[in-house]
């Protein structure tokens, strides 16, 4: 069973030290620090854990670069009995708004990883999948070298997914997908469709200064780190 240290080092290994200021949480229970659910952005994006996973509240960061929400089993973050389900590492990252803000092709999330060996590249409807063949014990220690990530926008914020799961975790394979999925599917179903005259706004000034570019833009939501 993994436990919240390795949450903890891989956390730390691909986010830098930032502020969470301005973030609107749920209720974090007060001995073991989890979340079901963080709003960023000022409700603009809601992140919800899936079923039987929990938002690690003394890891989630927030800055001007964006956001970054690990999640873990709940038995694993609390050490208490729960829902059983695959012990594993799921990553959410959210870039500030921007009014023209494209949705990464799967190619783009593949090239923004020139380390890692794609071994299937997926375009869906408002959801772009890449599955991995390496880099996934980089971000967690001890984990299976196959991993997941995936690449959406919710009212102009670029989004980046990933799954880790340990040594032949079946996260690490078809599982994972449709963790993935479903987590894409939660994030669309809880965050609110804002009209299109908030979507086409002015970018506020955190935004100012990040490149359209995709590459750059993918850069800062997968970081070559994990």
């Amino acid at each position: 069973m993994l436990r919240r240290t390795a949450v903890v080092m891989s956390v730390l290994a691909v986010a830098g030290c930032v502020d969470l200021s301005g973030a609107t949480r749920g209720a974090p229970d007060s001995a073991d620090q989890t979340l079901d659910q963080i709003s960023l952005y000022n409700d603009e994006v809601v992140v919800t854990a899936p079923r039987g996973y929990c938002l690690d509240a003394t890891q989630i960061k927030r800055g001007t670069f964006g956001a970054f929400i690990p999640i873990g089993s709940c038995e694993s973050l609390t050490g208490q009995a729960g829902i059983p389900v695959e012990p594993g590492l799921i990553t959410v990252s959210v870039l500030p708004r921007q009014s023209d803000r494209a949705m990464p092709s799967a190619s783009d999330i593949a090239a923004s990883m020139p380390g890692d060996e794609p071994l299937q590249t997926i375009d869906g409807d408002g959801l772009s999948i890449v599955h991995f063949a390496s880099g996934g014990a980089r971000a967690l220690p001890g984990g299976d070298s196959r991993y997941w990530r995936g690449g959406m926008v919710i009212n102009g914020h670029l989004m980046g997914l990933a799954v880790y799961g340990p040594q032949d975790s079946p996260l690490a394979d078809q599982q994972g997908l449709r963790l993935l999925m479903d987590l894409a599917e939660e994030l669309r179903r809880r965050s609110p469709q804002l009209d299109a005259e908030v979507t086409s706004a002015t970018r506020n000034g955190s935004e100012r200064g990040i490149g359209t570019g995709v590459k750059r833009l993918l850069g800062g939501l997968f970081p070559n780190s994990g």
